[in-house]
């Protein structure tokens, strides 16, 4: 895979990520149309989710609860970038503070919005329709595995998450017109950047996500500009919203510090667990007899990878681009209504993100076994 194939992957992977938690949640209504968010906005998610996702892939198949471990992890640059978990631009601005950070913003956007909408929900759709098996969808609950791993599960997944999606995009007042308008023009975009992938990959086979990720040395500096983003978000961005009392600090320090201990613990058994091909399907018998060279761990899906299904003949891809602008501009006639679901969702993936954060945790210290 060339250099240009991985960028432009990147690239891709960034906006699916950004039209989601961003425009998605109406934070960039026009997320790919001005220079703060090409400029600001996308790089910031671009280098958290290749980053993050190097850091999971270090496994064979990643477990839900880690994807989770991750997401929040991503979630929490909400504090010292744009000081929201600390002193809120949205929401209830007066709701419950705990160690400085408020209760409220901090569980929706680093209990939900961040680790499925930015990071979780990204992966599965690139693994689902850019590039090979690469055993995130693998290491979902069976259950779900098993529906995202066919065309007609894929296709309802679409559905709610384009109708979930185009519930807190249209909460906010501003009529059908505008909701449509910037929903269907972000998603064009993504649209566009879908279709380049496939005419690139249409007669070769297709990478997966291993294959796309950058080397040490690379990894190094993303992380590097990573850190000047922050630096200089700290100082340009809200200032005023940096708490002045070191308490604050030092309880985001420690929920970093526990955050990434579960992350590197989950990371390390896991890759003590087996070979990488362990992340595919459920394998055959092993044979009786050793293999002459022993195997050693693969960086890409060693099954046979299909050519790129064109965007207008991927069902699943068909009924969110499609289906994403529509519902954008339909709840927009009935904002109330948007706004209803949009807190039911809240009221369900709330607990549930807890939930497999709590797992995450248990399973970092508990005797290995096999978990999705």
């Amino acid at each position: 895979m060339t250099r240009a194939d991985r960028l432009g992957f990147w690239v891709v992977l960034t906006a699916i990520s950004g039209l989601l938690i961003e425009n998605g949640t109406s934070s960039s209504p026009w997320l790919f149309f001005n220079p703060f968010g090409l400029l600001y906005v996308l790089p910031l998610y671009g280098l958290h989710v290749v980053l993050l996702t190097r850091a999971v892939l270090a496994t064979p198949r990643p477990s839900l609860p880690m994807l989770y471990v991750a997401g929040a992890l991503l979630g929490l640059y909400e504090a010292y970038v744009t000081k929201v978990l600390w002193s809120p631009t949205w929401g209830p601005t007066d709701g419950a503070v705990v160690g400085g950070l408020h209760v409220f913003q901090t569980a929706v956007l680093v209990l939900f919005a961040h680790p499925v909408l930015a990071f979780i929900a990204p992966l599965v759709i690139a693994e689902a329709h850019l590039v090979g098996r690469s055993g995130v969808i693998a290491g979902m609950p069976p259950r779900l595995a098993a529906a995202l791993g066919s065309p007609r599960g894929r296709g309802w997944a679409a559905a709610l998450l384009a109708f979930v999606l185009a519930a807190h995009h249209a909460s906010p007042p501003d009529g059908p017109l505008v909701h449509g308008a910037s929903s269907l023009a972000n998603t064009l975009v993504v649209a566009a950047l879908i279709w380049w992938w496939h005419r690139r990959y249409a007669a070769r086979p297709l990478p997966t996500l291993r294959d796309t990720l950058p080397g040490t040395r690379a990894t190094i500096v993303l992380a590097g500009f990573l850190g000047l983003i922050y630096v200089a978000s700290g100082v340009l961005i809200r200032p005023e919203g940096l708490p002045h009392q070191a308490g604050p600090h030092l309880v985001l320090a420690a929920i970093y510090a526990v955050l990434i201990a579960i992350l590197a613990r989950l990371i390390r058994r896991d890759r003590r667990s087996g070979p990488a091909a362990a992340y595919l399907e459920p394998q055959p018998e092993p044979q009786l007899e050793p293999p002459t060279e022993p195997p050693s761990e693969p960086t890409s899906d060693p099954a046979p990878k299909p050519a790129s299904l064109a965007p207008h003949r991927d069902r699943g891809l068909l009924v969110f681009l499609v289906g994403y602008p529509l519902a954008s501009a339909a709840l927009g006639l009935i904002p109330p209504v948007a706004a209803v679901i949009a807190v039911l969702t809240w009221a369900i993936a709330v607990p549930y993100g807890a939930w497999q954060l709590g797992r995450a945790a248990y399973l970092s210290v508990a005797p290995r076994r096999e978990v999705r």
